[in-house]
């Protein structure tokens, strides 16, 4: 062996490792082996810059040629623990792991095999193997350092958290602040904690804490921003003598952040929703009504317009013959679809049945039937194409959208707008959001009745069915309930809303009383 030139390999490697060139590295350490090709640094160091650079069968090369050199040494099995940990190969990372611990590590890698093998727990979901092992972790590290690891710190509040252990978790999300007092997501995390566990004072002494000493970037500002107005807004709902002044203070932070040039357009999308959701609250409709929509595209909102037209525009004034002449064009319609091929002669298999509480069957088909969609749910070829077709910045525009028709309909209820709540209401009822179908199937049969429709009739009797089944389906299902409980009132089943109103919890069923009994102060005659 030339010592010279191993020496400068060595240190040629060592160099190109430190500085993340891992191919000049591997490079490097293999000319010290050339030298000496039983040096069991050169291949421990060898295999383990293979690993970032997914060369995973050379390193286990090199790790097992470690090992037949040495195979009493814990340290042999740790690299290639390591390096089955990175490939994924958890099984075999553990089976190393284990051999480790078994034949002991030095002093500066034992820590380093906990912290693995914390990890290890942490993937299978073994919260107390996991804490135990960052336990471990802790007291082998001579340093004293490893309790002062942001990373294992966020990683015990994970843990925590996924335990329910809140307590401790906001003990680690403390100490996360203390040794990292830079990092914004040490605050984020310590201010989410606070906001779950109703500690508002001291979420906002962090949220201040966050503007004052972290590393912010542009979008980090806005996340803090939009933190404190939802901090106000909370404050404001805790407090109702000062809940005016708190959602102005909200109200003040997010119509200045939307005001500002510096966000791109998704971050303006989501200071808008934030805003409208909190006009809402502040009962400024019309000003929630234009956030929201800025939030959806278009293309969207057309969707809405096409799907609900047949219901929006009925009007109270149509006669029975009408009324009579719309159910044979919806017959026609279906008659035509079938005769194309569109549509299954076995259509009505694919119509929801649902059974009122006298056990006489209630058909309902969806809308998409006769508004151009395919009997399965899927859209049309037409529909498709006109998606196609929309422009990429609104199909950039991925936003929650059902969260936003959910929002605009509570706008249009609260404000009387029936007509415009009916658009949304028919359109949201098919959500995958159950609350928000729920309510859009309700409103959709409130509406038509305040605006005097011959179909809300039927529509009231689909409802009740509906929630009546998903009683029967989902025990303990509140909002089947609520809403059953307010259709029966609103048509004058008293009898049967109290009943509902019995199963809910005491401050609901109070609540749901109080409507009852408005219920029949409006309607005296039923």
């Amino acid at each position: 062996m030339n010592l010279e030139n191993y020496n400068e390999a060595i240190s040629y490697a060592d160099t190109a490792f430190s500085n993340d060139n891992y191919e000049l590295a591997l490079e490097w350490y293999k000319k010290a082996l050339a030298e000496n090709p039983d040096d069991l640094y050169a291949l421990s160091r060898a295999g383990t810059v293979c690993v970032p650079l997914d060369k995973y069968d050379e390193s286990f090369g090199f790790f097992e040629k470690a090992l037949k050199i040495d195979p009493e040494n814990g340290d042999n099995y740790y690299n290639m623990g390591n390096a089955y940990f990175f490939h994924a190969d958890f099984g075999k990372s553990l089976e190393m792991y284990t051999e480790a611990e078994k034949r002991g590590c030095s002093e500066d890698v034992a820590p380093k095999l906990y912290y693995q093998l914390a990890m290890l727990c942490s993937v299978r979901q073994d919260v107390k193997g996991a804490l135990i092992n960052f336990q471990k972790y802790e007291e082998a590290d001579k340093t004293n350092v490893a309790a002062l690891d942001p990373s294992v710190i966020s990683e015990k509040i994970k843990l925590y958290m996924f335990a329910e252990d809140y307590e401790n978790a906001e003990k680690c999300a403390a100490q996360w602040v203390a040794v990292a007092p830079g990092d914004i997501r040490s605050y984020m995390v310590y201010f989410s904690i606070q906001m779950a566990n109703s500690d508002l004072d001291g979420a906002e002494k962090t949220i201040t804490d966050a503007e004052k000493y972290a590393d912010l970037t542009p979008d980090d500002e806005i996340s803090v921003a939009v933190n404190k107005a939802a901090l106000y807004t909370a404050k404001g709902d805790l407090n109702n003598e000062e809940a005016a002044e708190y959602q102005q203070k909200a109200y003040d932070i997010l119509t200045g952040l939307r005001g500002s040039n510096k966000y791109d357009e998704e971050k303006k999308r989501e200071i808008s929703l934030t805003l409208a959701e909190l006009c809402v609250k502040m009962g400024r409709f019309d000003e929630a009504i234009e956030a929201a929509k800025t939030v959806i595209p278009p293309s969207e909102l057309r969707k809405v317009e096409v799907a609900a037209a047949a219901p929006s525009d009925a009007g109270a004034d149509l006669t029975d013959a009408e009324v009579d002449n719309m159910l044979a064009s919806d017959i026609d319609a279906i008659d035509a679809k079938k005769s194309s091929g569109e549509l299954s002669d076995e259509i009505g298999e694919y119509a929801e049945v649902y059974y009122d509480e006298d056990g006489n069957p209630v058909r309902q088909y969806d809308d998409e039937v006769l508004n151009g969609s395919t009997i399965d749910g899927s859209a049309s070829k037409a529909d498709t194409e006109n998606n196609a077709s929309a422009p990429a910045s609104e199909k950039a525009a991925e936003v929650d959208n059902d969260r936003v028709y959910f929002l605009l309909l509570s706008c249009y209820a609260a404000k009387e707008d029936f007509k415009e709540a009916l658009k949304i209401a028919s359109y949201i009822k098919h959500s995958d959001n159950d609350y928000y179908a729920y309510f859009g199937r309700y409103t959709e049969a409130y509406a038509m009745k305040k605006l005097g429709m011959p179909e809300a009739s039927k529509k009231y009797d689909e409802g009740i069915a509906f929630f009546r089944s998903r009683m029967l389906k989902s025990s303990g299902n509140n909002y089947a309930v609520i809403f059953r409980a307010r259709m029966y009132a609103e048509i004058g089943k008293y009898a049967k809303a109290e009943e509902m109103a019995n199963l809910l919890t005491e401050a609901d069923k109070n609540g749901m009383m109080e409507y009852i009994s408005e219920c029949k102060n409006e309607n005296p005659a039923q």
